[in-house]
């Protein structure tokens, strides 16, 4: 309200100040006075000039511990617990459909040397999987007319996500769309052909809440704030408006951003770490998928109010889903 009020009285004060200017000054006085009004719109807040978005760029976080988990979380993310990291980097943003074209067009698909053994051998089998949290598990042969994989799902660029809820709007997917509908096993080779690797949990999680004294809950802070976010409660076109099912742009809510300026690391997508799902020390129900289930982190498009503790770790190594279907919301970060 405070800025509403100030804006206001700056434009009621520009109205007294200037006079009518005669015919010739006209144009001129218009485009000062549009240009003071922008500059005023910019200081007050009311309009943020929005920073180009770099593929591929690196935000370096320094060493040091910070608290990961939260003990007003569900039962998976407690207790908070100190870690200790030494310097990284991670990507400030999701890697794009653009970034992962360049891995396809590079041959990434056919090149044996950036697949894991069992990366490799899941691309070549005519098997897929899909499994739920808590270790349902269904296969079932790859339809023929899918031939071998060659590119994630939901590749196309027009899409229609159903089955979550909300309205599903046909939408275009851009080359600075988060790439979805990718497996561990696909992520993982774009990272070793990129020169990268994915990003752990508590990597991933101290780049998304740690201030260098707190840890917030969400990145922007402690309090839900759904303007900030890709989620279903959101406004911004970019992400398709109010309950709407669709990704946006990478860095198209930059008032979200991390204490790091990482962007997206709630909501647009859930991300792929490169460790295996496991309770932390001291949790009350003690777990270890250790060979089975890879974390996820961040929440999606589709996630009201999923913060920066929040842990999935549904999806085997294996799989591109939950089930058929499933896997638009899925994407990943790099890190070194």
């Amino acid at each position: 309200m405070d800025k509403e009020l100030k804006l206001i009285q700056t434009i009621s004060n520009m109205k007294k100040k200037w006079s009518s200017p005669s015919a010739i000054q006209c144009d001129v006085f218009r485009t000062k006075n549009l240009l003071l009004l922008l500059g005023i719109l910019l200081c007050t807040g009311f309009i943020q000039a929005q920073q180009p978005v770099v593929p591929g760029e690196m935000v370096t976080i320094p060493e040091g511990s910070f608290i990961m988990g939260n003990n007003n979380g569900d039962w998976m993310e407690k207790p908070e617990h100190s870690v200790y990291l030494p310097t990284y980097k991670i990507g400030k943003y999701e890697v794009t459909r653009g970034e992962y074209r360049k891995f396809m067009e590079a041959g990434g698909y056919s090149q044996r040397e950036y697949w894991s053994e069992a990366g490799w051998k899941w691309k070549e089998s005519n098997e897929i999987v899909y499994a739920g949290m808590y270790g349902s598990v269904q296969k079932q042969e790859r339809p023929k007319n899918l031939g071998k994989r060659i590119e994630p799902a939901y590749w196309a660029a027009e899409q229609e996500w159903i089955g979550h809820g909300y309205k599903h709007p046909r939408f275009i997917q851009t080359d600075n769309h988060p790439v979805v509908g990718v497996t561990y096993f696909e992520a993982e080779a774009y990272c070793k052909w990129a020169g990268f690797r994915l990003p752990t949990e508590a990597e991933y999680e101290k780049a998304a809440r740690w201030t260098g004294k707190h840890s917030n809950i969400w990145p922007w802070g402690d309090v839900w704030k759904p303007e900030f976010s890709n989620n279903p409660f959101d406004h911004n076109k970019a992400g398709g408006g109010y309950k709407v099912n669709q990704s946006a742009p990478v860095g198209s809510y930059p008032e979200g951003a991390s204490p790091y300026g990482c962007m997206d690391m709630v909501g647009n997508a859930y991300e792929w770490c490169g460790d295996w799902a496991k309770s932390y020390p001291g949790c009350e129900k003690e777990f270890d998928y250790t060979g089975l289930y890879h974390i996820v982190k961040g929440g999606c498009w589709d996630d009201p109010k999923a913060n920066t503790t929040f842990r999935n770790w549904y999806l085997p190594p294996e799989s591109a889903g939950v089930g058929p279907g499933d896997s638009d919301i899925i994407g990943f970060r790099v890190a070194k």
